[in-house]
């Protein structure tokens, strides 16, 4: 039987605890680097599964022009990569009744706009490009601490236009649509 002792003086004790600690942070952030890398490289694999399938699979992180576009391609949209521009907004503390539909749209994606009320977010556009029919369309992310909290794809008709979820492809079952009459009907 061998007993070993050693004498630590509380600096030391203080420095391996922090040098412990930035180990397990290290090893903690690349496990979910490498967890949203997986999720992107599994969305392909569910393409023709149910948009369900492949929402839960895509990763949402978006702190570049890549990822936000790789987003957008794993919800089944080209993107012409010049058309994006950026602006911040302000989702409101109050919903009115036009934007609780919208809330309401974001929801039915898994996304939860309710918490984030009041909070200064990115607003990402860009142009599609594989709309059927040529129809002219933008793809709209909102972005949130690097993440997409929000997105639809809406007509740049003003009359008879449209929004509807990432997922709800003119030519799904599971489609979400608004038009625009109706929301202003609303």
């Amino acid at each position: 039987m061998f007993i070993i002792t050693a004498k630590l003086s509380k600096r030391k004790l203080a420095l391996g605890a922090a040098a412990l600690a930035a180990i397990l942070l290290a090893v903690g952030a690349a496990a979910g680097l490498a967890g949203d890398v997986a999720a992107l490289g599994t969305r392909g694999e569910t393409a023709a599964g149910s948009a369900e399938q492949s929402a839960e699979t895509t990763s949402t992180l978006a702190l570049t022009n890549e990822q936000r576009m790789a987003y957008l391609r794993a919800c089944g949209w080209e993107v012409d990569a010049s058309s994006g521009t950026i602006r911040e907004v302000i989702i409101p503390e109050e919903f009115d009744e036009a934007y609780q539909t919208y809330a309401d749209l974001q929801a039915r994606q898994g996304f939860d706009l309710e918490r984030l009320k009041g909070k200064r977010v990115k607003q990402v556009t860009y142009a599609v490009t594989n709309y059927p029919d040529g129809e002219e369309v933008i793809a709209e992310l909102l972005i949130y601490r690097g993440h997409v909290v929000a997105g639809d794809i809406s007509s740049l008709k003003t009359d008879g236009g449209f929004t509807r979820g990432l997922m709800d492809h003119p030519s799904s079952e599971t489609d979400s649509t608004n038009t625009t009459e109706e929301a202003a009907d609303n």
